[in-house]
């Protein structure tokens, strides 16, 4: 029994490496055509084989003998025993499988991996940077490979060198996608480097195309090459404020200015009473027709990329009047005054037209006392001459 086991042990090992060495992989290029030669079968009829092929177009093993119709235009036995694919596709990649018997009676069997591949054209890099900045990340460009299959590999070089993304001065986005038609792969990597400063200040990046499948050459993309420069540093910055002072009176106008000197020129963003305003960046901050709304503490921050941030001094903003009120008000206090001096004028008037009333009351009454006295003296001097009349006629 020991034996007998042993023995049936050899013969499946031996059935495997049979296998296995007999077993070829076929590479073949999509669109061409394709023949597979079944080994051991006679070069004239009569034949007796049989090949089995286990693709992407078929659920189970497909037979196809020479006494059989050709398998629609996919693949037929030639008049030798080969079977010939005219225009292998990504679908036929699989196994195939041919059995013959000679007319000795021996038999053959192939076994075949295929499995295709396209090579795309050269990759190229789109939106190449021209320049880079020292000190902070950068998108140097984006590799572009189109129509490969297998997908392949896209890989950048700085200056001829593998560059291995480590996630901080060097890191690389890649996407694949596939067509729905064709099966075939267009591949995307994007670069981004953080370059020293004092380095190299034209450095030469170039990307690559690996297919998948071995033996096969890379494909170079045109080199570019961007100058580094090095930002200046960020100045103390400062906040100018129109008026001076920052007093204002209602309905008036202020201008905030947001000093940072720096290249290339920061983001400005503007601060109140410690909030962050919700506004654009912008260098000027204007605030029209101001209202008790307005007053507090604003302050601006510089951001620079290679720099960070920094934030200016505060600045008070008070309200001090009324301009648009200021006007009116004018008007008002003028109207005021006007009236105050109007109804004066009146007062003065009826006080003194009342004491002129007095004093010609006063001047009438000596005038019409000395009328009557002077009324009775004739009146006086009359009766005697009268009674002197009487008595004469008498």
């Amino acid at each position: 029994m020991a034996a007998g086991a042993t023995a049936g042990t050899w013969v499946l090992v031996l059935s495997l490496w049979g296998a296995v060495v007999g077993g070829q992989n076929i590479t073949a290029r999509i669109g061409e055509p394709l023949v597979l030669n079944c080994k051991g079968a006679p070069k004239k009829p009569p034949q007796q084989l049989e090949w089995k092929l286990n693709t992407g177009r078929t659920e189970a093993w497909k037979i196809l003998s020479p006494q059989g119709s050709p398998w629609d235009s996919v693949a037929r036995v030639l008049p030798n025993g080969s079977l010939l694919l005219p225009a292998i596709g990504i679908q036929d990649e699989g196994t195939f499988r041919c059995r013959a018997t000679n007319r000795h009676g021996k038999e053959t069997k192939s076994n075949y991996r295929v499995r295709v591949y396209q090579i795309p054209g050269k990759p190229e890099i789109i939106d190449p940077a021209s320049e880079l900045m020292a000190g902070v990340p950068n998108k140097v460009g984006t590799c572009v490979s189109e129509g490969s299959y297998p997908e392949g590999t896209l890989s950048w070089h700085l200056d001829g060198k593998p560059l291995i993304p480590d996630r901080k001065g060097v890191s690389v986005k890649e996407q694949i996608r596939r067509n729905p038609e064709t099966g075939l792969f267009t591949l995307q990597s994007e670069l981004m480097v953080t370059p020293a400063r004092g380095g190299n200040a034209h450095p030469t990046f170039s990307c690559s195309f690996s297919p998948g499948i071995p033996r096969r050459r890379a494909l170079n993309t045109a080199p570019i090459q961007p100058s580094v420069w090095e930002p200046v540093p960020l100045e103390e910055v400062r906040l100018v404020v129109e008026p001076e002072g920052g007093a204002v009176v209602r309905g008036g106008t202020v201008t905030l200015t947001c000093e940072a000197p720096a290249q290339p020129p920061p983001q400005i963003h503007w601060v109140k009473d410690g909030m962050p305003l919700p506004l654009p960046p912008s260098p000027i901050l204007l605030l029209p027709e101001v209202g008790p709304q307005d007053q507090g503490t604003y302050s601006c921050v510089a951001t620079h990329p290679s720099h960070g941030s920094q934030e200016s001094p505060a600045v008070s903003i008070s309200i001090t009047g009324s301009v648009g009120g200021s006007g009116l008000g004018i008007v008002a206090l003028a109207l005021g005054i006007l009236g105050g001096l109007g109804i004066t004028a009146l007062l003065i008037g009826i006080i003194m037209w009342r004491k002129r009333r007095r004093q010609g009351e006063e001047r009438k009454a000596p005038e019409n006392q000395k009328e009557e006295e002077e009324r009775a003296e004739l009146n006086q001097s009359e009766e005697p001459e009268a009674a002197e009349r009487g008595t004469g006629g008498s």
